[in-house]
């Protein structure tokens, strides 16, 4: 009960960082909406996180994508390995109904060990 209570806590803070790089992505802040979107996915690496349950995977994965997205555009490094893992499983699960299910080709791509 304890660690599930903590999860949901720490989902918050990651859920605020996540909406703030949105916003600042949409301002136009890249490096500044992924320097944030990298808090959110650091606050979800916590041992405390249960990653697999429903609203953690749903902010890891928006997260996880966010980073991508950036990273891609910036040329820098992404995602962790297992952030991108634990984002694939959670979108293939979601199925094509997905608001992100088009980012599923490219997460297995990486998953894969692909740069």
């Amino acid at each position: 009960m304890r660690r599930r209570t903590r999860s949901i806590l720490l989902t918050m803070r990651a859920s605020s960082r996540l909406g703030r790089a949105f916003r600042l992505r949409d301002a136009g802040e890249t490096v500044e909406a992924l320097n944030t979107a990298r808090e959110a996915l650091a606050i979800l690496a916590h041992p405390d996180v249960v990653r697999r349950n429903g609203p953690e995977c749903s902010v890891l994965a928006g997260a996880t994508v966010l980073v991508e997205e950036l990273a891609s555009q910036l040329e820098e490094l992404g995602a962790g390995h297992s952030d991108i893992l634990d984002a694939l499983h959670f979108l293939q699960l979601s199925g094509p109904q997905s608001e992100l299910a088009h980012w599923i080709p490219y997460l297995e791509h990486k998953a894969n060990g692909a740069a």
